[in-house]
């Protein structure tokens, strides 16, 4: 079990419950460890707690810096004091997942960025984000930029304001010529940060599945 150095207490993770009551994507963490269990935070559901039975099958993922990382399990057993956790069984190794692999979700939220070029940054330009993973992001823009260059942007999302440099992709023109659609990937990206961005993207989702979008 070698990938258990990654498994630190307070380390956020994506529990996607997919049969029975409570299907769904829910945001956790790990409360504690034991050499062959996880105990995790019971994810809240419009301020209640949900409630999985033992025996409810879950998918786990987490993330560092280069990937995402998923394995199976199911819940052995709930625990209400002193927090709501449920424990599951440690796997014998977990699926490594490539950062394109990151859920992506439709989001509308400004953006703000600059071009960094050997003379320093450049005059800021406006954007808006058009969605959004935990790898990065895809924006409109009338302004120019090429692929491949780095760029440093401001980002104004729900749970506060982020900074960070992104690596053009791809760039496409739209339909009428004027503006710009730009896929960009997370630049040295900071794992905390990396956090930020996945806890709004679960709210995201939790509010399309209210609205039976997702």
């Amino acid at each position: 079990m070698s990938y258990k150095k990654q498994l630190l207490i307070g380390l956020l993770m994506e529990l996607v419950v997919s049969e029975g009551e409570y299907v769904g994507r829910y945001k956790t963490r790990i409360e504690d460890m034991g050499d062959k269990i996880l105990s995790l935070g019971a994810p809240f559901e419009r301020g209640e707690v949900v409630s999985l039975r033992e025996g409810t099958k879950v998918k786990l993922t987490y993330w560092d810096e280069a990937a995402a990382y998923s394995f199976e399990g199911k819940v052995l057993r709930r625990i209400a004091v002193p927090i709501p956790m449920f424990v599951v069984e440690l796997p014998n190794y977990v699926t490594k997942v490539q950062r394109r692999s990151f859920i992506r979700v439709p989001a509308l939220f400004p953006v703000t960025f600059q071009t960094v070029t050997k003379e320093g940054l450049s005059d800021f330009y406006q954007a808006t984000m058009l969605d959004l993973s935990g790898g990065g992001m895809r924006f409109l823009t009338e302004e120019r930029v090429e692929s491949k260059a780095l760029l440093y942007t401001h980002l104004t999302l729900p749970n506060g304001d982020l900074w960070t440099p992104v690596r053009v992709c791809r760039v496409n023109k739209t339909e009428d010529s004027k503006r710009y659609m730009v896929a960009v990937e997370f630049w040295e990206l900071q794992e905390r940060e990396r956090d930020r961005i996945i806890s709004c993207i679960f709210e995201i989702q939790r509010a399309m599945l209210k609205k039976g979008l997702a």
